[in-house]
């Protein structure tokens, strides 16, 4: 963990309570004060808001006010998923100038509707509901609805071992030369040969050797409370029904050694199956997990959907317990900092430094597939490997007890621009992740971590909603990746 602090605090300024300006004449003498013209007193803002989170003037003056809508068609392609279509679409309420909190949130409320399928079998569909500042209060109500279904869920093994370099024989076969440190396109490309099982056995695949079927349906509910402006305490609770099934006997196709024709062959036993049986893993049969969640935080970013300074420290507990249904019983803990920087606010006042380094530990009964799910004060994020937490590898590529990641992105604003009643800004980023997994907390070091780096590019529409577009690159694969959000 040494490592992710040092180089996180490289950029860590030293007041970590951002001053409040109460009044333009706090410090002139009474003198000056009494001969100043009387002037209208500002607008009261409500106590919990801290002045860091106003706008500047000119996204001030940029905001919509009532509703509207931000809608855009997904497509995308991804070697675990396949190539998808679907749909996301954003109904916001952003009240009036006159509300105290107009020019601190991003919006009263909004509504997310989205789904999307591929041609490998993903589905995504969801509902969700955020109202920060409720009323008015320094409360703010969060909720999702959802279902997923994954026919190719990876699964590369638990802990350490999941970190192992790929390697893998000629065309699949037991006597053929062996490549380490491959890459994945090889690698998937040699397993897509079937092979025997021994002398006069059946020919077999092992095409789907790290996969296996993953299906939830889910609802989230969370309260959250801002107090003495900067710090926030949160709880909630999630529901969820887990289906698992694997692929062990089913039949695919398998290319023949020889001629590299495929034939239709039944699937050898899958990764998950093995280290089942060695007692390495729980969970093959899926069942209820049923989640509390708590938190606190201390957080002074300035705009939370596209923040330009402040940071965010945090700390986590998951609780899955039988008492609440659960089939299950184990505890995640998480703490996570994020930091965003300005470095020279006059020259470049678009130009952030963003960095985020986040550790976990879960312990208790855990099925495999909840070590992949992390969930913070800002929602959900999968570990290890993906999207938002280590792009240019697989999604679910290391997973166990223990992970550790860290993120660091130059976001340039590079200009702006309006399209009929809407206002865009684009960002280039460049980024770079590292982590990794440990099967013990006292295991953490300095050494073993995979790394990644890549440029991005960000389109900020009507200053709410964040498209990510990002183009990776690690040891095992070159990925690029679009998405909704910031990836921190």
């Amino acid at each position: 963990m040494s490592f992710f602090l040092c180089s996180y605090f490289l950029f860590l300024p030293l007041d970590l309570f951002p001053q409040t300006q109460t009044g333009q004449n706090q410090n002139k003498p009474k003198s000056e004060v009494n001969s100043q013209p009387q002037v209208a007193p500002k607008q009261e803002i409500p106590s919990w808001l801290g002045e860091f989170k106003k706008l500047d003037e000119a996204e001030l003056a940029e905001k919509k006010e009532g509703w509207y809508l931000t809608g855009l068609p997904l497509f995308g392609e991804d070697p675990v998923a396949g190539r998808g279509l679907g749909a996301i679409g954003n109904l916001f309420y952003n009240g009036t100038k006159e509300s105290p909190s107009f020019a601190y949130a991003p919006y009263e409320y909004l509504f997310t509707v989205s789904s999307y399928r591929t041609n490998r079998g993903t589905q995504n569909t969801a509902f969700a509901w955020d109202a920060p500042y409720f009323l008015d209060s320094p409360y703010r109500l969060r909720g999702l609805v959802g279902h997923d279904v994954s026919l190719n869920s990876q699964y590369f093994g638990f802990g350490s071992q999941s970190l192992q370099p790929l390697s893998y024989q000629s065309r699949n076969q037991p006597e053929g030369q062996v490549f380490r440190n491959a890459r994945y396109p090889d690698y998937e490309s040699a397993n897509a040969f079937g092979t025997n099982r021994g002398p006069g056995r059946e020919f077999v695949s092992t095409s789907r050797y790290h996969e296996y079927y993953f299906e939830t349906t889910y609802s989230q509910f969370f309260v959250d409370k801002t107090i003495y402006k900067v710090f926030r305490i949160w709880g909630g609770t999630e529901l969820s029904k887990n289906v698992v099934r694997r692929w062990d006997g089913t039949w695919t196709s398998a290319r023949e050694p020889l001629t590299g024709i495929s034939f239709p062959a039944p699937e050898n036993t899958t990764k998950v199956t093995e280290d089942s049986k060695n007692e390495k893993i729980i969970g093959l049969e899926g069942g209820y997990l049923n989640y509390a969640r708590g938190g606190i935080a201390y957080d002074t970013r300035d705009y939370e959907p596209d923040p330009d300074s402040g940071m965010l420290i945090e700390y986590t507990i998951n609780r899955a317990d039988s008492r609440i249904g659960s089939d299950y019983n184990y505890t995640r803990h998480t703490g996570q900092f994020k930091h965003f920087y300005q470095p020279f606010p006059k020259l470049f006042e678009e130009f952030v430094i963003a960095q985020r380094v986040l550790l976990t530990k879960v312990e208790g009964q855990v099925p495999f597939f909840e070590y992949r799910y992390l969930y913070t004060i800002d929602g959900y994020i999968n570990a290890l490997g993906g999207s938002n937490s280590l792009r240019g590898y697989r999604q679910e590529r290391f997973m166990g007890p223990v992970t550790g990641f860290y993120n660091i992105e130059f976001r340039m604003r590079m200009g702006s621009f309006h399209l009929g009643s809407n206002f865009f800004q684009v960002s280039v980023v460049p980024f770079f992740d590292t982590g990794r997994v440990w099967d013990k907390l006292r295991q953490i070091n300095t050494q073993g971590y995979l790394y990644s780096h890549g440029l991005g590019l960000r389109l900020v529409w009507d200053q709410a909603t964040v498209i990510q577009m990002d183009w990776a690159v690690s040891r095992e694969e070159r990925l690029f990746y679009l998405d909704i959000g910031h990836v921190f």
